[in-house]
C-alpha cells in the first residue's frame, strides 16, 4: 500500500510525533521515508515588512541569513539527527532534504517530482500555515495528531464515490491489525449523489439518498462489516460517529461537499475536518 512516504516539516513547528509514527508504518510497510524541512519564505518576507524605513538591504539580507542559517541548523541537530537515530536503529531506508519555500506548493512539487504514495503530516491549529494541500494533490494525505491510533472509523457518503475507501480501509485494518467501523452518512444538508467520476447529481429526495446508503451498508455487512448508517450534517456526524465506536483515525474519500447548513457554500471542507476534530485523519485523494 505504501512504499514511499513523504514527511514534510514546517519550520513553523516540529512534529515529533510524526517521525515516531512513520517508524510504525515503515516497519509494516517495508517503506522508504523521504523528509523535507522547509523553511518558510513567509516568515522571511515578514522581516522585509517589519523592517522597512528603517533598516538597509544589506542589514535585512543579513537578518535573514542568520535565520536561514538558524533553521538549517535545526533541521541537522534536532530533526535530522532524531530520525536518523529512530530509523537506523530499525533499518529504514530514509532522505532528507531542506528546501525554502509555501508550504503547500513545496509539498505539490515534490509529488509532482517523485512517486510518493502518502503524504504523512502534522497539523498543528492556529499557524499561518494554508494547508491547501489537501485539496491539491492526488496522493493520500495522513494528518497525525498526538496519541495513540488502534481503531479506523471509513466514512462513506452521498458525497462521495465509496469505491476506494471501503476496500483500502478493510486492506489496512488486516495490514496493521487495527479494528474497522464503517460508516454512510447521508449528508441532509447536501442532497445529491456524486457519481464514480465525481460528478454531483441533481438534487435527489432524501428518500432516495437513504435508498442508496441501504444498499451499501448491506453489501459492507455481507463482508462482515460492522457498518452504520446516519443521516446529518457530514462534518457532524463523523466526528460523532468517531466518538461512539473509540475510533483514532479517520478515511475519508474524494467528499465532494458544497453546501452546507442553509444552502452556503462550504469551503475547505477537509480542513474544517481536521481543525474540528481530535482524529487523525486519511484523505485518499
Amino acid at each position: 500500500m505504501f512504499k514511499n512516504i513523504l514527511i514534510p516539516i514546517s519550520s513553523e513547528f516540529y512534529p515529533k510525533h510524526v517521525l515516531n509514527f512513520s517508524v510504525f508504518l515503515a516497519t509494516k510497510f517495508k517503506c522508504k521515508i523521504n523528509l523535507v524541512y522547509i523553511i518558510e519564505e513567509k516568515t522571511l518576507d515578514q522581516i522585509d515588512k517589519q523592517s522597512n524605513g528603517f533598516r538597509t538591504y544589506y542589514d535585512k539580507n543579513d537578518t535573514k541569513q542568520d535565520i536561514i542559517g538558524k533553521q538549517k541548523l535545526t533541521a541537522d541537530i534536532i530533526i535530522f539527527d532524531y530520525a536518523k537515530f529512530l530509523f537506523d536503529n530499525q533499518k529504514i531506508s530514509f532522505t532528507k532534504k531542506t528546501v525554502r519555500g509555501e508550504f503547500s506548493t513545496i509539498i505539490k512539487n515534490e509529488t509532482k517530482k517523485n512517486e510518493y504514495d502518502l503524504v504523512l503530516m502534522g497539523f498543528q491549529k492556529g499557524s499561518t500555515l494554508t494547508y491547501r494541500l489537501f485539496e491539491e494533490i492526488n496522493i493520500p494525505v495522513w494528518v497525525k495528531m498526538v496519541g495513540e491510533t488502534g481503531s479506523i472509523l471509513a466514512v462513506c457518503s452521498n458525497l462521495a464515490p465509496n469505491k476506494k475507501v471501503p476496500d483500502f480501509s478493510i486492506k489496512l485494518s488486516k495490514v496493521l491489525g487495527w479494528k474497522l467501523n464503517m460508516a454512510y452518512i447521508v449528508d441532509t444538508e447536501d442532497n445529491v449523489e456524486v457519481s464514480d467520476d465525481g460528478v454531483r447529481s441533481s438534487k435527489k429526495s432524501e428518500r432516495d439518498l437513504v435508498f442508496t446508503g441501504q444498499n451499501f451498508v448491506n453489501d459492507m455487512q455481507k463482508r462482515k462489516i460492522n457498518v452504520k448508517l446516519i443521516k446529518g450534517n457530514l462534518l457532524r456526524e463523523t466526528l460523532n460517529a468517531a466518538s461512539n465506536v473509540n475510533a483514532n483515525l479517520i478515511i475519508f474519500g474524494r467528499e465532494q461537499k458544497e453546501k452546507g447548513l442553509f444552502g452556503f457554500p462550504v469551503k475547505n471542507f477537509k480542513k474544517k475536518m481536521v481543525e474540528k476534530g481530535k482524529y487523525s485523519l486519511l484523505f485518499l485523494n
